[in-house]
């Protein structure tokens, strides 16, 4: 699936997402699309997002590479990866970056991420 998402005034994200990483939490985030907030980051290893979607751990692990998104459960955050990384907490995996790292590279707190749509590739 390809995840269609932006920065205003800094660029667009464009990202390829994977149902068989993590079928129930990708079901839980397309129903909550468009997703908005503000971004945060974690020691310069990823940004996110906070969301409302609730949903458990589901094919979990604590590292991961640079350009992956994934979805923290305990947080309820969308992830996205600066650098190759080891989280403390587990993470359910959700694709990866294909356009934009540059837009997520030049992120500052406080910055949006508008997570705009979710469709399936080649729609």
């Amino acid at each position: 699936m390809e995840m269609r998402a932006r920065v205003p005034e800094k660029g667009k994200i464009i990202g390829n997402l994977y149902k068989h990483l993590s079928p129930v939490t990708l079901t839980k985030i397309l129903r909550a699309v468009p997703l908005m907030g503000r971004v945060n980051l974690f020691e310069r290893n990823f940004a996110y997002i906070l969301t409302d979607v609730i949903t458990g751990e589901e094919k979990s692990r604590k590292e991961m590479k640079r350009g992956e998104i994934a979805f923290m459960p305990a947080g309820s955050m969308i992830c996205f990866f600066l650098q190759n990384t080891k989280s403390y907490k587990p993470m359910n995996p959700l694709g990866e970056v294909t356009v934009g790292m540059d837009v997520l590279e030049s992120c500052k707190r406080g910055d949006s991420i508008q997570i705009e749509s979710i469709t399936q590739l080649g729609s």
